[in-house]
């Protein structure tokens, strides 16, 4: 096994390393994203389609088909089927292309765009000498063997003079719809479907291309991301002008692509401010009996501001995921507790309902109320608030009635001098 080189060894540790430190601030796909990402495409081997057949039939050296000294048909399909098939080895296509797109995020899951795409297709060999021209070298010959022994130098010559030319070049502009797996994770896997038209650039014409794909994003933080993708398109060539000869690029053209990327996206729907309340109250005094009881002597020592939230304020119930909404909400609280609350320490309470939807039964639900109370922590610690303020905790489903609601409360609580 080689050697791993020095460029090599540090691009695998930033792989291992940096990426989980950096998806913690990762956001991933939401409604109201704006997304803008481009993408560098390789065929893998897999076209198919009438384009491709033309390609093989320009390049057939006919004249060679009846270049046979026997006389029965079997002999005559053999020479025929053995041309064919070092006709199409020696005559395979590969296809590239890039593409530049954004796409909005209309839901939570769904998502709609426009890309512009240009797609190149190149024949590994293909012909450089004129058919024709062998064969009036050939018909100067005096015997039937020196023909048929010209028509062979000539097609051993026009297969040493063969180069890779591009034979389809097309600009498309093309509608996406995506579907998102997994909305505003770091891992985003999605389905992609879409189609449009463009033109033809090396022989005219227009063209409809049509393409189904499946990939992923990693979100880096709340605005980088690469992805991943392999798409199946088919480009079909339409309004065509064949030429009065050679090569015929009518038809469509079928191929899957591996594709790779860089993106970046951005939130339109704006911050959600949350307004503080300025007069000092005890939590106790708006939430009633679902809080923690407290002693007199701890109200009277730390002075309290607060926030209350529903819990569905802040998440997708009934998991711990914060929503994109959730999330605009605690980006406010944490510019107030950088900016205007630098002396509060922060307490995080949550508060869950005994019910599960996995489980049948009463359950006092703690490990979700303090996932969620670490969410939280998590994302003011992302916007610049210190962890030794923080302290996160939760009530479980301890204080449920019938009448309360999941909650979620947020102490702001004057330090001691």
């Amino acid at each position: 096994m080689p050697k791993m080189n020095w460029k090599s060894y540090l691009t695998y540790c930033g792989i291992v390393f940096l990426f989980p430190i950096l998806s913690v601030k990762a956001e991933g796909f939401e409604r109201g994203k704006l997304i803008f990402y481009g993408n560098g495409a390789f065929g893998i081997g897999e076209n198919s389609g009438t384009l491709e057949k033309n390609v093989e039939k320009t390049n057939f050296p006919n004249f060679l088909a009846l270049n046979s000294p026997y006389a029965d048909n079997l002999s005559a399909y053999m020479n025929y089927y053995t041309i064919s098939t070092v006709n199409q080895q020696r005559t395979e296509l590969s296809s590239h292309f890039g593409e530049l797109g954004f796409e909005y995020g209309l839901f939570r899951y769904f998502g709609i765009g426009l890309s512009v795409s240009d797609q190149v297709i190149r024949a590994s060999n293909f012909r450089s000498v004129d058919e024709r021209q062998i064969i009036l070298y050939a018909l100067t010959a005096t015997n039937y063997s020196t023909l048929l022994s010209r028509l062979n130098q000539g097609d051993i010559y026009d297969l040493a003079v063969q180069k890779k030319r591009d034979v389809f070049h097309s600009t498309s502009g093309d509608l996406n719809l995506f579907f998102h797996l997994q909305p505003n994770d770091p891992m985003d896997p999605y389905i992609r479907v879409g189609g449009g038209a463009g033109y033809e650039r090396l022989f005219g014409g227009g063209t409809n291309r049509v393409f189904g794909a499946v990939g992923f994003r990693y979100h880096f933080d709340s605005h980088l991301f690469v992805n991943a993708e392999l798409e199946h398109s088919n480009v079909y060539i339409v309004n065509y002008s064949a030429p009065s000869s050679g090569h015929r690029n009518k038809g469509n053209f079928e191929e899957t692509f591996y594709k790779i990327g860089l993106g970046v996206s951005f939130s339109t729907l704006g911050d959600v401010k949350q307004e503080i309340e300025t007069k000092p109250t005890s939590v106790l005094d708006t939430a009633g009996s679902e809080l923690p009881t407290q002693s007199k002597e701890q109200v009277i020592e730390n002075k309290l501001e607060r926030f209350v939230f529903l819990a569905s304020e802040i998440f997708d119930l009934p998991t711990s995921r914060i929503h994109l909404e959730g999330r605009a909400r605690l980006d406010a609280i944490a510019r107030s507790l950088v900016n205007e609350y630098k002396d509060y320490d922060v307490l995080v309470i949550t508060y869950t309902s005994p019910f599960r939807d996995d489980l049948p039964g009463n359950y006092e639900n703690y490990d979700l109320g303090f996932e969620r109370s670490q969410a939280i922590s998590r994302i003011l610690r992302d916007k610049g608030v210190s962890p030794q303020r923080i302290i996160n905790s939760t009530q479980g489903s301890s204080l449920y009635t019938v009448e309360s609601k999941e909650k979620v409360v947020i102490e702001l609580r004057k330090k001691v001098k």
